[in-house]
């Protein structure tokens, strides 16, 4: 399984995490993040970590002792869209035709 995003990148939550004792502070549906780290688990399951959320470091079951992340699948890119001001510019622009008064 492949994990197609990148750190410094905006990502979107689609799906909020189940309750996790080693991960007190979760995103929330519909917030837009930022990644900081990409790591795949020691399943081979790919995962992310978010620069506006940290939580201290798990101890688990396979010995792992490292900041949990959270399933990649759980997130999608987000979309940054350039602002169009292109009718506020025309607004700006004088009239060719003249109204009379």
């Amino acid at each position: 399984m492949s994990c197609n995003f990148h750190v410094g990148q905006k990502v979107v939550c689609v799906s909020v995490p189940d309750f996790r004792p080693e991960q007190p502070n979760k995103p929330i549906l519909g917030g837009i993040y930022t990644v900081r780290s990409v790591a795949v688990n020691h399943q081979g399951k790919p995962g992310i970590r978010l620069e506006e959320i940290s939580n201290p470091v798990g101890h688990f079951a396979g010995g792992f002792h490292d900041e949990p992340g959270f399933f990649a699948w759980r997130f999608r890119a987000a979309v940054e869209r350039k602002t169009d001001i292109s009718i506020f510019k025309a607004m700006l622009n004088p009239s060719k035709q003249r109204a009379d008064a």
